[in-house]
């Protein structure tokens, strides 16, 4: 909020749909069972200084210390209360110091009473919590059993963070996708435990996915059962089926491992930035999983599954689906499986998709997602922002009270059957410390930057470290 906008007021409930956590070390030094945490060791563990991935790979894991080197914030715990791109874009120019890096880390990326004081300032009622790097790390595990010892580890973890403020804070728990079978145990594990979405990653693990449906005998597995019975398994527990997606980020060359973005990783390969991936890689394997789901017939297999679509962004939705309905009516001839239904028809009968609160697109066409659309901050990342900043953006065009509403909480809250409850009504004020951007000179930066040659080429220079895109 700048300075002289006047504080905004809501009478509906807000739910993020997705709101990050960072994931603790003590994921892996406390819930991790004990008798596991050696396999898990050499498949993919994390502590304050690194992740190691299968015992000989340091990846990002988001570890405080990661970050105590470099000059700028964190990208995963940054975007908090009031904190937005242009304010970030400002922050990351500048070299802080301990304490400066201290305050934008916020802690209610790990710890949910701090979370519960942040989401007050953002105008967040009621939250689902998502993990950042284990989403992009698990799939890449060669030991299938040590990560699905991860996967529990992280569900108990959160499951515990989540019964801190039961009525506010709730938990979407992962899914060992590379191997079926203790895939569907840990969906009856999670359901049984109430939690309400399962979360897997749109992209091909161990060769099955997501085409694999039914077995493949000549493996000789009982893990090449195929992915029908886990597909399955979800839709009988009521849980919703979660994709989230990420940036094809270089992690391990497998040849059993692929993501649709791993070609922007190709087209910029001997560049140190992963602006494309992080700008394209969601899109990507969004629509990628999307039209597959679709042209198949997929959705009529499990006609009553419920499934969203996360972190992809949802602008695209509307040319994907005119596309699909042309396309499906093209191959009606080709497809495997018999489909019923339209794409976009199978999509508004089953499906949501995940918004954020700057998609002016989405905004301005609110009658084609006023049932599906499905609010995220993102927060605590580096591109989140607060609800009270969607709003502003859905006035700007006009979008009905309505319809707000709906897309705020409403449809997040009738996918998931969750009451909706009311904590915040009116925008705080957040008091800043001396050093903290004013908005004068964040406008000023930002003017600077989206126009450097009205800025005599100032963007040009580099900023003190480059900033992940996760």
């Amino acid at each position: 909020m700048d300075a002289q906008e006047p504080r905004l007021k809501k009478d509906f409930p807000v739910f993020d749909c997705d709101g990050h956590i960072n994931d603790p070390d003590v994921i892996w030094t406390r819930y991790v069972e004990p008798d596991w945490r050696e396999r898990v060791r050499a498949a993919y563990w994390k502590d304050s200084d690194h992740a190691i991935l299968n015992g000989r790979t340091e990846v990002v894991g988001g570890g405080k210390n990661e970050w105590a080197s470099r000059p700028t914030y964190s990208g995963i715990t940054s975007a908090g209360p009031g904190i937005n791109k242009k304010i970030l874009k400002r922050l990351q120019a500048m070299h802080l110091n301990e304490e400066q890096k201290d305050y934008l880390d916020h802690k209610g990326s790990y710890e949910p009473m701090a979370r519960i004081r942040e989401m007050d300032l953002m105008g967040i009622d009621q939250v689902m919590i998502i993990p950042t790097m284990i989403v992009n790390h698990l799939l890449y595990c060669e030991d299938m059993a040590a990560a699905a010892a991860v996967t529990r580890a992280y569900n108990d973890w959160a499951y515990d963070y989540s019964r801190e403020a039961p009525n506010r804070i709730f938990a979407a728990g992962m899914l060992p996708f590379q191997d079926p079978v203790l895939g569907i145990e840990e969906v009856k594990r999670l359901a049984k435990r109430g939690f309400r979405v399962g979360l897997i990653r749109p992209m091909d693990a161990k060769g099955r996915y997501p085409n694999k449906l039914f077995a493949d005998f000549t493996r000789g597995s009982v893990s090449d059962i195929g992915m029908h019975h886990l597909f399955k398994t979800v839709e009988d527990s009521g849980m919703v089926l979660g994709m989230h997606t990420f940036p094809a980020l270089p992690v391990e060359d497998q040849a059993t491992v692929a993501a649709p973005g791993d070609l922007i990783l190709q087209m910029c390969k001997g560049t140190d930035r992963i602006v494309d991936s992080g700008s394209l890689g969601f899109i990507f394997e969004g629509v990628t999983w999307l039209a597959q789901v679709l042209l198949s017939g997929f959705l009529d297999l499990y006609p009553k599954m419920k499934m969203a679509i996360f972190e992809s962004n949802g602008t695209w939705l509307v040319p994907t689906l005119e596309r699909c309905d042309r396309l499906f009516k093209l191959y009606r001839n080709e497809r495997k499986l018999a489909a019923k239904r339209l794409p976009s028809e199978a999509f508004y009968e089953q499906c949501y998709i995940a918004f954020e609160g700057d998609e002016m697109p989405v905004f301005r066409q609110w009658d084609r997602y006023e049932n599906v659309a499905v609010w995220s901050s993102d927060a605590y990342h580096h591109d989140g922002s607060d609800a009270w900043s969607a709003i502003r953006a859905m006035d700007q065009v006009k979008v009905p009270r309505d319809v707000q509403a709906r897309f705020l909480g409403a449809n997040a809250r009738q996918m998931y059957g969750i009451e909706g409850k009311i904590y915040v009504t009116e925008e705080a004020e957040i008091v800043r410390p001396d050093w903290f951007p004013k908005p004068e000179e964040v406008e000023a930066h930002w003017k600077r930057m989206a126009y450097p040659r009205k800025a005599g080429g100032a963007a040009s220079k580099k900023p003190p470290a480059a900033q992940s895109g996760y």
